[in-house]
């Protein structure tokens, strides 16, 4: 992973904290790999794994292309209890549980990120915790 990767692993990481923290989730980053943010919810410990893309790329190039691309994110080799995919450029993110991330590669059309989208993805973490 080149370090402009890891710049942008980041970003979303602490994105993602700040986003849960004013949702009342007290978020602690770890450096540890399958996860990046343990989460704790009423007395739940819950491990997030953050994933961050800064703008959508067409399939098969590396242009951005912010009309036909898509966000793309790899999920594999993870352990975590949910996913956190973070659009750096709109700051938004999405979460999803990681039982249903069964792909090694997710793939995200720009219009899915809404805030309305994020508050629902955020509001499902909360219940299923």
């Amino acid at each position: 992973m080149s370090a402009s990767n890891r710049g942008i692993g980041r970003v979303g990481e602490f994105f993602a904290a700040f986003v849960l923290e004013k949702h009342g989730v007290e978020c602690h980053h770890v450096d540890r790999e399958g996860s990046d943010l343990w989460c704790k919810v009423r007395e739940s410990i819950v491990t997030v794994e953050v994933k961050a893309c800064t703008c959508p790329y067409r399939e098969g190039g590396d242009k951005p292309s912010r009309r036909t691309g898509r966000y793309h994110y790899n999920t594999s080799g993870n352990d975590a209890d949910w996913y956190c995919f973070v659009a750096v450029d709109l700051e938004l993110m999405l979460m999803r549980p990681a039982s249903e991330v069964a792909v090694k590669h997710v793939s995200i059309n720009p219009a899915r990120f809404t805030l309305e989208a994020q508050e629902q993805s955020i509001e499902e973490f909360l219940r299923s915790c």
